[in-house]
């Protein structure tokens, strides 16, 4: 057995990241009638360096070489990445950037995977049937049983809502005011405990607009989407066909048991009949075939 306990750290500084050095001051009065830098231009964007994120891990991992007719790997992660803006992203208000300060939204804080592959045993110089004869060896030997679990916690999803802008710092040429989708006010902790349903994953009335003259107080990454948990597995038999080469017949399948994998919900909250509703499957995380059960069937030759 071997066991082995890490901590992986990266500290980026200096990123790259856009905003409008011409937006106006969030307040009541409204954006044709607020002092800018440059009055002729609705916005500019200006590239700038600042940003950046910290990230930590701490993983735990046992394996176990093939011994035995065994062999498997465990493996946990708890990690946190916060930073301040993404790349070449803008802040909502220009002048507040560490507002932006947030977990990365694809980073879970709990990943735990394992794999094991397990050789039957029985048939000929097994512990079980080793004195079987050429034919019963034949059914009841060279078979093997594979698996791989995944289990992921979801991803930090940020809050929305849409209305009239209630900071004036959007672009209009008239009193009234543009149509913004920013981050909404943040009144309780939207997350259930024990997690959502699919019909109301979070607390949707945990959130309101914003008040007027300023930005919403919700941070961004503030909801908890749903988790990963998903088992494959295999069925392997080797037949011997003459001398070295051999004879691989495998039944594989993604998602045995078939568990629905959700995607995200809907997090705006101004689309009220559908704000924190899960209406797909499919899971977020692509790499980890967390779609439905596809069964392959394989025959292959080996020497």
């Amino acid at each position: 057995m071997g066991f082995r306990l890490s901590y992986t750290g990266t500290n980026t500084r200096h990123g790259q990241y856009n905003y409008n050095i011409n937006q106006p001051l969030p307040s009541t009065v409204a954006f044709i009638n607020k002092p800018r830098p440059f009055p002729r231009y609705p916005g500019i964007n200006y590239l700038d360096n600042g940003a950046g994120h910290q990230y930590h891990a701490l993983t735990a991992e046992a394996r176990r070489p093939l011994a035995r007719g065994l062999t498997y790997r465990v493996a946990y992660t708890l990690a946190r990445d916060i930073g301040d803006l993404e790349w070449r992203q803008s802040p909502e208000n220009a002048y507040d950037r560490r507002r932006e300060r947030r977990p990365a939204m694809d980073v879970p804080t709990h990943r735990f995977l394992s794999n094991a592959l397990y050789e039957l045993p029985f048939s000929k110089g097994k512990p079980i049937l080793t004195g079987a004869g050429r034919w019963l060896n034949l059914v009841v030997g060279g078979w093997e049983v594979s698996a791989i679990y995944n289990y992921t916690t979801g991803q930090f999803l940020t809050p929305l809502w849409t209305g009239p802008d209630p900071a004036g710092t959007a672009f209009t040429a008239s009193a009234t005011p543009a149509v913004v989708t920013i981050r909404p006010d943040i009144l309780r902790d939207p997350n259930f405990e024990g997690g959502g349903t699919v019909a109301r994953w979070f607390d949707v009335s945990a959130f309101t607009a914003p008040s007027p003259g300023a930005f919403g107080t919700s941070g961004a990454g503030v909801i908890i989407g749903p988790n990963q948990n998903v088992l494959h597995g295999g069925v392997i038999k080797y037949l011997p066909v003459w001398e070295r080469l051999k004879m691989r017949l495998e039944l594989m399948s993604t998602n045995v048991l078939n568990h629905p994998q959700w995607s995200n919900p809907l997090t705006n909250i101004s689309q009220a009949a559908q704000a924190g509703v899960i209406t797909s499957v499919g899971g977020v995380y692509a790499n980890d075939q967390t779609g439905p059960r596809n069964v392959r069937l394989a025959l292959r030759l080996e020497w």
